[in-house]
């Protein structure tokens, strides 16, 4: 798909984001992905099925493996510090490191379920796997079984995030369901668009 096939910023502005709503949550893995500046770190953005999944929002390789690292490097100074060995490291890697990569993510992975919530169209069944990763940083962050007291907190922030890109949110949204997928490239397009008019 060429940038022409894009359908333009300005012919998104009374898109009605509540009619497929597979398209909406993975809408909203994006939009908090940019919020948070994390857009360099999606490869692709779709609304097909696979693998499990209703739809996806993937990140790049090379992010999959610095997280991957990350956990590594946690479980390793972990059983390090039995032997009372990599004790500053740990706390390096835990609470630093950690909550840099992961807090981030989580608001990513809330993304999806929030801006249904945002749009009043939840549906839970589609945060099913968000969830349980979700569940998987939190233990990474030391804060196990706190997802059901973050989810709020995180929607009220993500809100304000939601009401600010509205306009934004419309134009991806509208091409997700018209193309099915989006590149990376795509989505820069459409906030390169986005960005001209509130410039205006």
């Amino acid at each position: 798909m060429n940038q022409k096939q894009l359908i333009p910023f300005k012919d998104c502005f009374t898109v009605d984001v509540t009619n497929d709503i597979i398209a909406l949550h993975e809408t909203g893995h994006v939009i908090v992905m940019y919020a948070l500046g994390m857009i360099d770190r999606l490869t692709y953005v779709t609304k097909k099925a696979g693998s499990g999944t209703l739809g996806l929002s993937e990140t790049t390789d090379e992010y999959k493996a610095i997280l991957a690292q990350l956990a590594n490097d946690l479980i390793q100074t972990a059983g390090n510090l039995h032997y009372g060995k990599d004790v500053t490291k740990s706390i390096r890697l835990s609470r630093l490191e950690a909550g840099k990569m992961y807090l981030p993510n989580i608001c990513r992975l809330f993304g999806g379920g929030a801006i249904c919530r945002f749009y009043h169209v939840p549906d839970e069944n589609m945060c099913s796997i968000d969830y349980s990763l979700i569940d998987q940083l939190l233990i990474g962050l030391g804060i196990t079984g706190s997802r059901e007291t973050l989810l709020p907190l995180v929607d009220q922030f993500l809100n304000s995030v939601f009401t600010s890109l509205d306009l934004l949110t419309k134009a991806i949204y509208k091409n997700l369901t018209t193309h099915e997928t989006l590149t990376r490239d795509q989505v820069l397009m459409i906030i390169k668009e986005w960005e001209e008019y509130k410039l205006l």
